[in-house]
This record gives structure tokens, sequence and C-alpha cells, in this order.
């Protein structure tokens, strides 16, 4: 997995800088529209990434277009009519709002295919040396964690760069960890010391610490907004 790629694709980080030489993929508005859907696809359990980076971009825009709705809410929950979830870039959100999620747009992208149904959520934090972000699918339920995708921009090698690995990412969805207890909220951690809560808690990587609390603060309350939105609809 690319970092500056995984970073373009999953937030529309688009430079409007004009070069004299030819454009990078990740600086194709084409190309990074594509690869997001596949990452969405992907996290929401379609098929694997590979196979996806496989299939031609119609392809996958057909895809997309047949299996995928999405919506978006404010922090207290209420749908925001009228907003393209697919062109919210959540790092800038994160970043124009660090200390006040309320200001936050909330996107969420529905996968439907047949009886499979996830809920793909965008999120953004910090890490040691830069942005961290992800996507986290949540099953039928709106609760049991289906699939995950973590990547950084400037991690280190061995250390926090462990979070866009197969063997951190797998540790939410080989004993799949839930948001909710009951009707109580409980988000997702990472920790550090053992598992209190081990159906809503993952291992932190060792020597990272930092990363991993930052990886942590996204997901403690990303969740929350959803959570409001849902539960109106019982």
């Amino acid at each position: 997995m690319k970092k500056i790629a995984f970073g373009a694709i999953a937030f529309l980080m688009i430079s409007c800088e004009r070069y004299s030489t030819q454009l990078k993929p990740y600086q194709n508005v084409d190309n990074i529209a594509n690869e997001k859907r596949q990452f969405i696809l992907s996290t929401a359990g379609f098929e694997s990434l590979d196979s996806l980076k496989n299939m031609k971009k119609s392809e996958i825009k057909k895809i997309f277009k047949k299996h995928v709705t999405s919506k978006v809410y404010d922090f207290e929950g209420n749908e925001i009519e009228g907003e393209n979830a697919f062109l919210i870039d959540v790092v800038k959100e994160f970043k124009a709002s660090k200390n006040n999620p309320e200001h936050r747009r909330y996107p969420v992208f529905i996968y439907v295919n047949q009886n499979d149904t996830s809920y793909v959520i965008p999120m953004a934090g910090n890490g040691l040396w830069g942005p961290v972000w992800g996507f986290v699918a949540l099953g039928k339920d709106k609760n049991t964690v289906s699939g995950v995708a973590f990547d950084h921009k400037s991690e280190t090698k061995g250390f926090g760069a462990e979070i866009s690995e197969k063997s951190f990412q797998d540790m939410f969805t080989a004993n799949p960890k839930m948001v909710m207890k009951e009707d109580k909220y409980m988000g997702l951690k990472v920790v550090k010391g053992g598992l209190k809560y081990p159906d809503h808690e993952v291992d932190a990587i060792s020597g990272a610490t930092i990363t991993s609390n930052g990886v942590s603060m996204m997901l403690k309350n990303v969740f929350m907004p959803y959570m409001k939105a849902w539960k109106k609809l019982k």
C-alpha cells in the first residue's frame, strides 16, 4: 500500500498546484476517485484490494454505484441534506476543527450486497510525525467491526508505520471488536499493558506509543455522531 496514494485516495487531498512535468497518478482526480472507491469496497468486504486493483475503472465505478450509497451527519447525528459524502476531506475537517468535533461533517458509506450490509466510516487523527487516517467498516448491526484500513503520512518504519500493516489491522476483525456494549457507547481503543475490555480494545504497537495513542484518539469518539443518528431511527 502506498502511503501517499492511500492518503490522497481516502480523503481527496488533491494538490491545486500545476506542474510542467507529467502529473503523478495520485494527483489525477479520476485516479484518486477510482482508488478511493477501491478502498471503500475493500474495507466493506466486497473483494480484496488486490482484486479490485485488477479491475477496470469503469467496472469499479459501476460496482460502487450499484452497491454504495452515502449520508452525511453533524455531530448531533442529524443528517445534513445536499452534502456529497465522497468529496468530504476528513483530514482537512480534522485539522480545521481539531478541538471542536462539533464543527465537523461526518460522512458514511453504506455498502449493500444481497444480505450483506456494511457502514464504512472514514476518520483522521494525529500520529507522532504527521496525520494518520483510515476507514472502519461496521457490520449490519452497526456495532461489530467487519473491516479496517489505516495509513499515515510519515510514521517511523517498523514502529508507528505498522498501523498500515495487515498484522495490526487484523486485530480488529480476528476477534471482532464492537463499538457498543448493550446500550453504552464504548468506542474502540488501542491500549498498552493488556486489554481491560477485549471486545473494544486492541494491543498497542510496541515502541510506537504516540502513534498508537493517535489512532486510539481517532477511534475513540468518531463513532458517536453515527450512533446518535442510528439511535434516532429505532
